[in-house]
């Protein structure tokens, strides 16, 4: 067996290498999955809306991430930013996101998609939502961009044309022109209503069963590397050529 071993000793680096990294990326595969199914169980709680009074801002901050709520509210002119490089059924186009107040706080409302048709300076113009109306959506914590191209340069012209949302470089910006606290969360619209666009926030872009699929395909490849090694070494004739 040593002879066999040592004959084969490139095989065998080869297969201890490779067979504990497969194990490792299927055994990821299946914590990705159990974290999909956590998640959408968590969606599934949260998926009745909780009624928000208008003058309970408050309530806000202390509900749970991705719980839907259905409050009235105006939305703050002129504040209004379009996300760049959101891509809905293969067109890119920009998510409209606008400002409003809840009690004595702020809250940023992603209002949805809407195709860019390649017009950047000026920006197109949406229509504005006057007066009061009734939104219902999740409250998302904002998420950093790891595709940011660069820092983003706030002004006081409007809309503008932003690469991600960051609540603490806008407090900073807003703190001089509007008085309120802004929440971490972004309400994002998916129910249809006057002020809603298109819709297409998910919290995942892929399911548990994928990553299960992954896994025992990681799995599958790491037995098939065993089997042939098993065989190659231990039951084929030594090449005496070599």
């Amino acid at each position: 067996m040593i002879k066999r071993l040592q004959h084969y000793w490139a095989i065998t680096v080869f297969t201890l290498f490779f067979l504990p990294l497969t194990i490792n990326l299927g055994l990821w595969q299946l914590d990705r999955a159990d974290q999909k199914i956590l998640l959408q169980q968590s969606l599934t709680a949260l998926e009745q809306p909780i009624m928000v009074p208008d003058d309970q801002g408050l309530i806000l901050a202390e509900l749970q991430s991705l719980q839907r709520v259905t409050l009235n509210s105006s939305f703050i002119k002129p504040f209004v930013w379009f996300k760049d490089n959101q891509v809905v059924s293969g067109k890119v186009g920009y998510d409209a996101i606008g400002l409003i107040g809840a009690g004595d706080n702020l809250l940023l409302v992603n209002r949805g998609w809407f195709a860019s048709n390649g017009q950047r300076d000026p920006l197109p113009e949406i229509d504005w939502v006057n007066g009061k109306v009734s939104l219902t959506g999740r409250l998302v914590p904002v998420q950093v961009n790891p595709y940011q191209l660069g820092e983003d340069t706030y002004s006081d012209q409007y809309p503008q044309l932003v690469q991600e949302i960051s609540p603490a470089v806008l407090t900073e910006h807003l703190a001089a022109s509007i008085e309120g606290t802004l929440l971490p969360w972004v309400l994002i619209l998916d129910t249809p209503g006057d002020a809603t666009l298109t819709p297409h926030w998910k919290a995942s872009a892929m399911a548990s069963e994928k990553h299960m699929a992954y896994a025992w395909q990681w799995f599958g490849l790491a037995l098939t590397l065993c089997l042939l090694y098993i065989y190659r070494v231990f039951y084929s004739p030594i090449d005496t050529k070599r």
